[in-house]
């Protein structure tokens, strides 16, 4: 009888403990879909602690992601990580890898900042291609100073999600390698990057660090 009753509480202790380290995502959206059938930290500090922290792609979302409170939300980046992490009401509510500016003169500086423009559709005016008449790609790569060969026109690199917050860099949605590759800007995937555009607003805080 005492050794039934030991392993029950055993069992119980092992149950308790495992919902209280891991979760399964809800499906619902393509975030979750895509991690329907990961098991994931339930706590931020578990999710922080994995030693592939530094170089996952996953996400974490906590209860405050359910929140809107524009006017107390900000977005706050960690260069060394590679990570960025929105605050709702003084809480995490997501943590997401991003890519920053690379090392060489155009690093992602730090401060802090605010958003001063919000555009779901834009294209950069510096960075993008060379074009025909016919839409077709002739140069890829290249800046809106050089010199368009001959019947082509320039074409900005289009920034989705678009969240200026000093100058010409703003939060973006793009490509994320795991280091800092873009030319200043911050690089944020797609599925966290709209749900950055609608938590934040203009005026909203921006942090670099």
């Amino acid at each position: 009888m005492h050794r039934c009753f030991t392993l029950i509480l055993s069992l119980l202790a092992t149950a308790c403990q495992t919902a209280t380290t891991v979760d399964y995502y809800r499906a619902g959206d393509e975030m979750e879909e895509a991690t329907r059938h990961k098991r994931v930290s339930r706590t931020f500090e578990d999710f922080i602690a994995s030693p592939n922290y530094r170089n996952s792609r996953d996400y974490w979302r906590g209860g405050a992601i359910e929140q809107y409170n524009p006017a107390r939300s900000y977005v706050e980046i960690l260069r060394q990580e590679q990570r960025g992490r929105l605050y709702i009401n003084g809480t995490i509510a997501m943590d997401f890898p991003v890519s920053t500016g690379r090392e060489g003169g155009h690093e992602t500086p730090a401060g802090t900042f605010r958003i001063t423009e919000k555009k779901l559709e834009h294209r950069s005016n510096l960075y993008g291609s060379f074009v025909d008449a016919r839409g077709n790609t002739v140069k890829t790569k290249v800046r809106s100073s050089e010199s368009a060969p001959a019947g082509s026109r320039f074409e900005g690199t289009p920034l989705p999600y678009w969240m200026r917050f000093n100058g010409a860099i703003g939060i973006h949605t793009g490509a994320i390698p795991r280091e800092g590759v873009s030319h200043g800007c911050v690089r944020v995937p797609e599925q966290a990057c709209s749900i950055l555009f609608e938590k934040l607003a203009v005026g909203s805080q921006v942090i670099v660090k």
